[in-house]
């Protein structure tokens, strides 16, 4: 075999073909199928020829396995008939995950029904009683489908919540609590309450949001001002129990493990206590993730072998893949893997890079500066594509941040494990955590000031994260010449950022002309032809979905607003953030005196009212 083949690399590239068609099988008919399984069969016989490795067959069960995943889990298990009816049943909760913007309880609440077992996401209103995590509880009220996204770029409940094995939505308007029965998951879930009370307790209320949610996957509290400032310095991922955090703190238990007992034992009791951890913070996503590939490395310390970065990753994300293929579109996900993927693949042509350019930059700080470079370009796509942005100066702010990491996350979690025993020794270690915030909140002030801090890109197409991702592609190979053959490469580079370039163009200016209803109170609709982009609608609800869609085609200014019914009080209020991309305001009736709020933002915006 030969050594680049990476097997496990392949099977996920099949595993995710197979996951894509089944996801969108709506598309395909019985013959479809099989001709992308011969398609498969075909592509494994070409490895062969090439590896001389039998094994490589087995691929094609991967895609298969692919297929039958990703259509399963497109299917409800609820009748059509059994929603829109109010019902009483009882359930009992498995999960809680804060409250809603409205102040509503999130709860997953487990329910056998009909021989099956159904999990419901019940949204519990202030007024009605609080529920805990094993708790049995009786709920009237109707069960409500997952709704698929009706407009361009807005909520898919369906894909998001189905993610999460959730079946459907109920709110309910009677909540009856019944007994709590303590389980290992309640022990730790109250371990961990615990050690976020210590925090609170010895941190401003801030700091204590931020380490919450980066030691223990506690986002409740939050500052959402300062979570704005870290997302326009590019920095917003260190909020989240991601891979770095996992590793750190992996290796720090492992290495004081490794100096009291025998090394192989170590690595048992480390990873033991890393899934307790992961247990404890909520299983996320990244969680999971890292937590997987952290205990390959460590399994592979074990047993004496080499650990593969690609390999570690492509196992982790096929397991997570065959447990729910739905996460292949969650953003956390693509984020997560994104940047891990991007580091493997992109750190060692980046390093090279920057010695052929010759910049000033040496040893470790070279290898730091390509490293956040491969994960800030790796995800950039990913953030484009879906939030229609990118932080331009996060691989610098990295640099500095990442140093830090280390400090920050031993002594948070020796924070909240002294406070426990002794609160003033955790109030000491504590002020490590709060300088080290202030810290980052300083690098995130600076950065987001700076001009283009945050670009908008649009996005929403599926070609043009495509184009980006070959280009990426196309310079690791590109990369990976010497001499003649690296200038031979080069054009080729040139060619993919031609073709990325022309796809984004082709996208924001349409070379036909385009019109798109969305589904709004306000019944919006917006036509789009070259850079000419005009909108009609009542005013009547449904701006932020207007506003969302715009900033998904990247369209800045729209050369004229119709209105077609007169703005009552309360509309004005949401007509406001859109009339500053407007430069033409038509509304109905003659010409009479604007209200005046809106009369001030058509003068500072510069707009002309046109009635008619």
């Amino acid at each position: 075999m030969a050594p680049t083949l990476r097997p496990a690399l392949w099977a996920l590239g099949f595993l995710v073909a197979g996951i894509l068609t089944g996801i969108y099988s709506a598309f395909f008919t019985a013959p479809m199928y099989v001709m992308v399984a011969l398609l498969g069969v075909c592509l494994c016989g070409a490895l062969y020829k090439r590896y001389r490795y039998w094994p490589v067959f087995f691929f094609a069960l991967f895609l298969l396995a692919g297929m039958w995943r990703g259509a399963g889990r497109m299917e409800l298990r609820i009748r059509d008939t059994e929603f829109g009816t109010e019902r009483t049943f009882a359930g009992r909760v498995v999960d809680t995950s804060g409250l809603t913007a409205s102040g509503n309880q999130r709860a997953v609440v487990r329910v056998n029904h009909e021989g099956q077992t159904l999990r419901f996401m019940a949204y519990l209103q202030p007024h009605l009683p609080t529920v805990a995590i094993g708790q049995e509880i009786h709920m009237t009220g109707e069960w409500v489908p997952l709704t698929r996204a009706v407009n361009p770029g807005g909520y898919d409940a369906f894909l998001h919540l189905r993610a999460q094995k959730i079946d459907a939505i109920v709110r309910p308007t009677e909540v009856i609590t019944g007994d709590s029965h303590r389980n290992f998951f309640t022990v730790i879930r109250d371990f961990r309450d615990r050690a976020a009370s210590v925090y609170d307790r010895v941190l401003p209320p801030r700091e204590a949001g931020i380490i919450r949610s980066m030691v223990l996957g506690d986002r409740e509290g939050m500052d959402r001002d300062l979570t704005e400032l870290y997302r326009a310095a590019g920095i917003r991922h260190i909020l989240s129990i991601s891979g770095l955090h996992i590793t750190v703190l992996m290796l720090a238990v492992n290495a004081v493990l490794g100096k009291l007992i025998n090394p192989r034992k170590a690595g048992v009791i480390t990873l033991a206590i890393m899934v307790l951890y992961c247990l404890m913070t909520g299983a996320a996503t990244a969680t999971v993730r890292a937590v997987m590939m952290g205990g390959t490395l460590v399994f592979a310390r074990i047993l004496y072998r080499d650990y593969d970065l690609l390999t570690g990753i492509s196992w982790a994300c096929a397991a997570l893949f065959l447990y729910e293929p739905l996460l292949i579109l969650n953003v956390g996900f693509q984020l997560s893997f994104g940047a891990v993927y991007g580091i493997a693949l992109l750190t060692a042509p980046i390093e090279r890079m920057l010695a052929l350019a010759r910049m000033p930059a040496y040893g470790k700080f070279r290898n730091a500066l390509a490293v956040s470079m491969a994960a800030s370009f790796s995800t950039y796509i990913i953030l484009a594509h879906h939030f229609y942005e990118i932080p331009v100066y996060a691989v610098f702010a990295n640099v500095i941040i990442i140093p830090f990491v280390v400090a920050l996350l031993v002594m948070g979690v020796v924070t909240g494990l002294v406070g426990l025993v002794w609160l003033p020794a955790a109030s000491v270690t504590g002020s490590v955590v709060f300088y080290t915030l202030q810290l980052y909140e300083w690098v995130s002030r600076f950065f987001g000031a700076l001009p283009f801090a945050i670009v908008r890109t649009g996005g929403g197409d599926v070609l043009v994260p495509m184009a980006g991702l070959a280009v990426l592609l196309i310079f690791v190979y590109v990369m990976n010449g010497f001499g003649a053959e690296l200038k031979r490469r080069a054009p080729l580079l040139l060619f993919g950022i031609a073709v990325l370039m022309l796809c984004v163009y082709l996208r924001d200016f349409p070379m036909r002309p385009q019109t798109t209803e969305l589904d709004t109170l306000g019944n919006y609709t917006v036509h789009r032809h070259y850079n000419s982009v005009t909108v009609s609608g009542t005013g009547r609800g449904g701006e932020s979905e207007l506003l969302r869609y715009l900033d998904m085609r990247n369209v800045n200014r729209v050369c004229a607003l119709v209105i077609t019914d007169w703005l009552r009080p309360q509309d004005i209020a949401r007509i406001l953030p859109v009339l500053g991309r407007v430069r033409v305001l038509y509304l109905p009736g003659n010409e009479r005196a604007l209200p005046e709020a809106l009369a001030k933002a058509v003068e500072a915006n510069g707009i002309t009212v046109v009635f008619y």
